[in-house]
């Protein structure tokens, strides 16, 4: 189960990653910001936010510390979509993806830890 549950943080993880990377680099997206009026700034921490909690949530050690940065990012991106009249159904997509995978996580390590002990 705990491979099985590592999997799934790192196939999310590199999904995220992948999702996220023309944030920072995509010229289309650089564009569309600025036309919405948000600064380079916002789009820089929020892309730093969301790529270093995907890497985070894909490790045991850093499960915890990574969801909380993705939750933190795909709060901050709900609220600007939002904002501009979108419903980012995505966003809540990975959230529950994000929180069940980050739950079972937890209780495995438990459960390792009991028996181990």
């Amino acid at each position: 189960m705990p491979l099985m549950l590592a999997s799934g943080r790192g196939l999310l993880g590199g999904w995220l990653v992948a999702q996220t990377l023309p944030l920072l680099i995509g010229h289309q997206e650089v564009a569309a910001w600025a036309a919405m009026g948000l600064g380079d700034h916002l789009r820089l921490a929020l892309a730093t936010i969301e790529l270093l909690g995907a890497v985070l949530f894909a490790f045991d050690a850093t499960v915890t510390t990574g969801f909380v940065l993705l939750l933190m990012a795909f709060v901050i991106a709900a609220v600007i979509h939002i904002h501009h009249g979108q419903a980012p159904w995505w966003l809540a997509g990975y959230a529950v993806a994000t929180a069940l995978l980050w739950h079972f996580s937890c209780r495995s390590a438990t459960a390792s830890q009991t028996t181990a002990g």
